[in-house]
C-alpha cells in the first residue's frame, strides 16, 4: 500500500513539474521571441541587452519545452504496471541527465551554425515526411571545447521547427548563424520538403526540398538557397542507406555556388539505439563527415550525438562535437 502511494505521489510530482515546465517554456518562447524581434528593429548595437536577453529566452525555452515533454510521457505510464526497482533507477538517472543538459544549454547560450533542413540524420535530410498536423521540435548544439592550429573553440546553437502539412509535405523553420564568440549573423531558414514516391514493399524513397536563407543580423549577403534531391533504400537487414546531390548558392557556404553529393547511413541496434553517419561532400562550410548515435530517450524525446570532421583541415582541428535533442509533440 505505501509502495503504491509513493507510485501515485512521484506520478503526481512529475505531471505538475511536466505541466511548469511546459507552460514556463511557452512563456520564455514567446519573450524571447519579442525581445529579438525588437533588438533587430531597433539595433542590436544599441540595445544590446536586448538581444541578449532575447536570445537567452530562446535557448532556455527549448529544454524546458523538451525536459516537460519527458516528464509528461514518464507521468502517464500505466498504473498497473509496477516498475522494477533497477529501472526506475535508469530512468531517474536519464531523467537526471536530461536536467543537467537542460540547465548546461541554459547557462552556456550555446549558439549552432551547422546548415539544416527538416527532420535529418545529423545534417543530411532524411527521406522522411511528418504526416500532416505532427509539430517536431529540435535544439542543435555544436561546440568545441578547445582552441587548435586554425579553429578556436567555439559553442553554437540551431533551434527549429517542422510541422507535417499532408500531401507528403513537411515546412519548418530554422535559425542559423548564432555562434559565440564572435558577431552574431543570425539567419532565418524557411524550408519545404516534398516525397513524391514511398515504396510499400520494395524500401525505396524520393525527396526533394529546398531551404532558403533570409540573413536579418549582420548580412553579408541578401539571400541564399540550399536545393537537393534524394532517395533511399532499406535494405532487408534494417539498414538504411541516402544518396543524393545539393546546390547551395553563392555565399550561403562559399564564396561562390557550391554543388555536389549528400550521403546517409542508419543502422538500427536495437530498439532504442541507432548507429548512424552522414556526409556532404565538398569543401565549404557545410562540407562534413558525421557519424554518432541516435537513441530514444522516451516515446516522444529522441536524442543524437555525433563528431563533425570536416572534409578540409581536419589534421588542424577542424572537427566537433554535435549533440541534438528532438521532441514530437503528438
Amino acid at each position: 500500500m505505501r509502495k503504491e502511494i509513493n507510485q501515485d505521489r512521484v506520478r503526481t510530482w512529475e505531471a505538475v513539474g511536466g505541466a511548469c515546465c511546459f507552460v514556463a517554456g511557452i512563456m520564455a518562447a514567446l519573450l524571447g521571441s519579442v525581445l529579438s524581434a525588437s533588438a533587430w528593429i531597433v539595433g542590436g548595437e544599441v540595445h544590446a541587452w536586448i538581444y541578449a536577453a532575447g536570445t537567452a529566452l530562446l535557448i532556455v525555452a527549448i529544454p524546458l519545452i523538451l525536459f516537460a515533454g519527458f516528464c509528461l510521457d514518464w507521468a502517464e505510464r500505466k498504473k498497473e504496471s509496477v516498475p522494477d526497482p533497477k529501472e526506475t533507477q535508469r530512468g531517474a538517472a536519464t531523467l537526471a541527465q536530461i536536467a543537467i543538459s537542460a540547465m548546461i544549454l541554459g547557462a552556456t547560450l550555446l549558439t549552432p551554425a551547422a546548415l539544416h533542413a527538416q527532420q535529418t540524420i545529423f545534417n543530411v535530410p532524411t527521406t522522411d515526411v511528418l504526416d500532416r498536423g505532427k509539430v517536431y521540435a529540435e535544439l542543435d548544439v555544436s561546440f568545441k571545447p578547445t582552441d587548435s592550429a586554425t579553429v578556436s573553440k567555439f559553442s553554437s546553437f540551431v533551434p527549429r521547427v517542422v510541422v507535417g502539412a499532408g500531401s507528403h509535405i513537411e515546412i519548418g523553420l530554422n535559425i542559423t548563424g548564432n555562434i559565440q564568440p564572435g558577431p552574431d549573423s543570425t539567419t532565418l531558414v524557411p524550408n519545404i520538403k516534398w516525397k513524391p514516391y514511398q515504396g510499400k514493399d520494395n524500401g525505396w524513397a524520393f525527396v526533394v526540398g529546398d531551404n532558403l536563407f533570409v540573413p536579418v543580423r549582420n548580412r553579408s549577403y541578401t539571400a541564399g538557397n540550399y536545393v537537393y534531391a534524394e532517395m533511399s533504400k532499406i535494405l532487408n537487414t534494417g539498414t538504411r542507406i541516402t544518396f543524393g546531390g545539393y546546390n547551395f548558392t553563392r555565399n550561403v557556404v562559399g564564396t561562390a555556388n557550391r554543388a555536389g553529393g549528400q550521403f546517409g547511413f542508419e543502422q538500427s541496434l536495437n530498439k532504442k539505439l541507432t548507429f548512424a553517419a552522414d556526409w556532404f561532400t565538398g569543401k565549404h562550410a557545410a562540407g562534413y563527415f558525421t557519424p554518432g548515435l541516435v537513441f530514444k530517450v522516451g516515446p516522444k524525446v529522441t536524442g543524437y550525438a555525433g563528431y563533425s570532421i570536416g572534409n578540409q583541415n581536419p589534421s588542424k582541428g577542424n572537427h566537433f562535437f554535435l549533440i541534438e535533442l528532438g521532441y514530437n509533440f503528438n
